[in-house]
């Protein structure tokens, strides 16, 4: 292989550019091309990098002190010029603005004043959008229905008071589909200084060859075509998983033999306006899986400094015309015990 390796221009203007730059760099150092090896361990990276290391490796090389302050400066940058960027609210700049009118904590401050109490925090939070975890959770003895802590539309679930003796209490929101309630309860926790890791454990379909009805997903970025994620981060057309939590998350599946393969899923608002053209263009840039939440909680959770992961059990295929719908993710309880494992719960 050439030795040859792809380094960022000197006046980066475009963030899809220079994650492909970020990518070549790790493939090329996990080829041990001598220039991508060089490059990576100026940043310390470990003998087998992971893709974070190569955006810091790019992100120092054009004297930014990390991938986030170099996305920042791009999107500072497309704003200034008045360029179309990708992911980006109709104010372009609103990511500059923390002065929300509607906060938080004006909720939780409504909520106390007409008589509400939270009662206990969760350490760590679970969203499912799927019927079959409440049936399971409401025959595990380890937890108990929790009424004050659950959205009005939603079912939730804590760790019992002799469960959490042995560990950390754990919370498991049952919700629809959709993105919006999820962010709410997320805003709400960190508010009020409750949980601090939060995790997906939903289903997905796929977009790519590469990918069957029956894998499982752990998603380590996500693209965001959410409408969520573009009110939290400047404009980019990814954002990562918390990358600690991910790697515990596939080592507490793999403990109980359960594959789950690293991968990206593409976010969207609504599962039925994903077209061909879209589908071809996600699925050659590496991207396999199709969802509706993921994006969003990785943007919240990164702009409040709290860790999200995703695990996404395959449902459906966009690609495969002869696949057989399951909508039910395979082995409903294993994966339960796998996500409890993952935030501490064995």
């Amino acid at each position: 292989m050439s030795e040859h390796t792809t380094t960022p221009s000197s006046q980066p203007t475009d963030i899809r550019q220079l994650r492909r730059q970020a990518k070549e760099l790790l493939r090329d150092a996990l080829a041990d091309v001598p220039t991508a090896r060089n490059r990576l361990r100026a940043v310390d990276a470990p003998d087998r990098p992971k893709l974070a290391h190569a955006q810091l490796a790019i992100a120092r090389e054009l004297n930014h002190a990390s991938w986030p302050q170099l996305r920042l400066a791009v999107a500072e940058h497309e704003a200034t010029a008045a360029r179309l960027v990708p992911a980006g609210p109709m104010f372009r700049t609103k990511y500059r603005n923390d002065d929300a009118v509607f906060t938080p904590q004006k909720f939780l401050d409504g909520a106390t004043a007409a008589g509400w109490e939270p009662g206990p925090l969760p350490d760590a939070l679970m969203f499912v959008f799927h019927g079959v975890y409440a049936q399971l959770l409401d025959d595990d003895d380890r937890f108990e229905r929790n009424t004050r802590l659950a959205p009005s539309n939603s079912t939730m679930f804590t760790t019992t008071d002799e469960a959490t003796q042995s560990g950390r209490r754990i919370g498991v929101t049952c919700l629809s589909g959709g993105a919006g309630a999820m962010i709410g309860q997320v805003e709400h926790q960190v508010q009020m200084g409750g949980a601090t890791e939060f995790m997906i454990l939903g289903t997905a379909g796929a977009i790519s060859d590469a990918v069957a009805v029956g894998d499982v997903i752990g998603a380590t970025s996500a693209v965001r075509d959410d409408g969520v994620s573009q009110h939290y981060l400047p404009p980019d057309t990814h954002v990562d998983a918390d990358a600690a939590l991910t790697e515990r998350m596939i080592e507490a599946f793999a403990e109980r033999e359960i594959v789950v393969s690293p991968g990206v899923t593409w976010t969207v608002p609504t599962p039925y306006r994903c077209t061909a053209e879209e589908i071809e263009h996600f699925a050659a840039d590496g991207v396999g899986i199709v969802e509706c939440e993921v994006a969003s909680l990785f943007a919240v959770a990164e702009a409040l400094g709290v860790a999200a992961a995703a695990c996404l059990a395959v449902t459906s295929s966009h690609v495969d015309a002869d696949y057989t719908a399951i909508m039910r993710p395979p082995t409903p309880a294993d994966l339960l015990a796998g996500a409890l494992a993952t935030l501490g719960l064995g």
